[in-house]
């Protein structure tokens, strides 16, 4: 699996916008507003490609010098439970502690708990609406920025 860090507002980010839609919103019956599309601009978009071809994406944008928020994330739903879901989150966190980031958190939807949980995310309170479904806010501090691919026993690049 290849990650890269990909531009707002390239083809390569609309093909991401479109797996996560596809993956997290249309299930719901509900779209990216361009008001939400928009806010996305100063944001870090990872792009992870097997073969070729996107496969999963994600989002990290920066709360404070120390903190940064992970969302957006979204598998291919036919390699779901295969570990690119782990893969990219460990990319996202090397990238972001690179970066100096000491903390990320994120919004967990309810059935993506268990996932968030075995990836060493803690629990952070109460459920809340987002999106019309249940979510809770998860947090983890990050350890070494060097991130180890689970697939290939590497450094990350």
């Amino acid at each position: 699996m290849k990650f890269k860090i990909i531009k707002y507002n390239t083809p390569e980010y609309a093909e991401a916008v479109e797996l996560r839609e596809e993956i997290l919103r249309k299930p719901l019956g509900i779209g990216f507003s361009d008001e939400e599309i928009a806010a996305e601009k100063d944001w870090v978009h990872i792009a992870a490609y097997q073969d070729g071809k996107l496969c999963a994406t994600a989002a990290l944008f920066p709360e404070s010098s120390r903190l940064a928020k992970i969302c957006r994330v979204a598998v291919l739903a036919k390699l779901q439970g295969q570990g690119v879901g782990t893969e990219i989150m460990r990319y996202a966190e090397s990238y972001a502690a690179k970066q100096g980031f000491k903390e990320i958190y994120l919004h967990a939807r309810d059935t993506s708990m268990p996932f968030y949980l075995k990836n060493q995310y803690l629990d952070e309170g109460d459920w809340f609406d987002e999106d019309t479904v249940p979510h809770k806010k998860l947090r983890k501090i990050l350890g070494s920025p060097e991130g180890v691919c689970a697939s290939s026993g590497k450094p990350y690049a």
